[in-house]
């Protein structure tokens, strides 16, 4: 399953939402985390599905967040990668 709202201006800022949920092969799936790996390296990662597109810009400094479980047979892993866009110093002190 898969959904992507599409991006909106708010104040200046674009805002969307991708989701995407499936059952794959394991190399399709590491197919798809060398595409983010890819993106992260080059600070751009764009996700498509059908005419609907979103791109984030990953900054220089990012949170990470990594979990795994094993309950009975099923495992698990989770990732989860988020920043906030570098702030540029606009301080100036003179004298």
């Amino acid at each position: 399953m898969s959904e992507i709202d599409g991006a909106e201006m708010t104040n200046g800022e674009s805002k969307g939402k991708f989701k995407f949920d499936s059952t794959m092969r394991r190399d399709e799936a590491v197919a798809y985390f060398q595409a983010i790996v890819s993106g992260l390296k080059q600070g751009t990662i764009q996700f498509k599905h059908g005419d609907k597109s979103l791109t984030v810009n990953p900054a220089p400094t990012l949170e990470v967040s990594v979990r795994a479980s094993r309950k009975g047979k099923y495992q698990s892993v989770s990732f989860e990668i988020g920043w906030r866009p570098d702030q540029e110093n606009d301080l100036e002190i003179t004298s």
